[in-house]
């Protein structure tokens, strides 16, 4: 009979600790998606800042000619600095004119940011390329 009593309280020892390793398991697991779904986060919100920065540049109307004339000999000319949406997102704008496209083209660079204080947790850059009139 006491050899029956050691079995079951082996196999009761067993469960407790497979029953504790999948509660540690799963809390980690749980953990682990949420940190995750926080990046997603805050990367979806800093794409959606440059998306801001690049409409408001199209709201602008700015057009080629203006642009280069701002522009001088430079290659990268910011149009919209660090512009806040909300505490923690911001989106900046430049243009960049290259020899590698055709004549009257430029690209619109918006980089969102989500920042907590100064520091910047996640951003996102967005570039479109315009056809400018000569």
């Amino acid at each position: 009979m006491s050899n029956r009593r050691g079995m079951t309280l082996l196999l009761v020892l067993m469960l407790g600790a497979f029953i504790g390793m999948s509660a540690m398991m799963l809390f980690s697991t749980t953990n682990m998606e949420t940190m995750i779904a926080g990046n997603t986060r805050r990367l979806n919100q800093a794409k959606i800042s440059a998306a801001s920065g690049l409409n408001h540049f199209i709201a602008l109307h700015l057009d080629y000619n203006t642009l280069r004339e701002q522009a001088g000999d430079l290659q990268t000319l910011q149009i919209i600095p660090e512009t806040q949406l909300s505490p923690k997102t911001s989106y900046d704008v430049k243009v960049h004119f290259s020899p590698v496209l055709s004549e009257g083209q430029y690209v619109v660079e918006s980089v969102g940011y989500y920042k907590k204080g100064e520091k910047v947790i996640s951003y996102y850059p967005v570039k479109a390329l315009f056809q400018g009139e000569q």
